[in-house]
């Protein structure tokens, strides 16, 4: 039966092999990814502002009276 002194030389090797690291990166990776999978939310969307036309220029108001209509008693004639 091997005692705990003798576990660490085998601990050592087993943790410094490169299929150990680099399957522990793709596991870190792949939990990563799906944290931010179920954490997501999508960005409520904002309201676009709407672009304005700007309304046609009202049309020049026609004189009723060419010759002065309301100011007849006291204009030239």
């Amino acid at each position: 039966m091997m005692n705990t002194h003798d576990f660490i030389p085998v601990i050592k090797i087993v943790l410094s092999d490169k299929r150990v690291i680099i399957t522990a990166v793709i596991v870190f990776i792949f939990m990563d990814l799906c944290a931010y999978i179920v954490r997501y939310r999508k960005k409520p969307k904002t309201p676009k502002a709407k672009k304005t036309v700007a309304a046609p220029a009202p049309a020049p108001a026609e004189k009723a009276d060419e010759n002065g209509g309301d100011n007849a008693a006291g204009g030239e004639e």
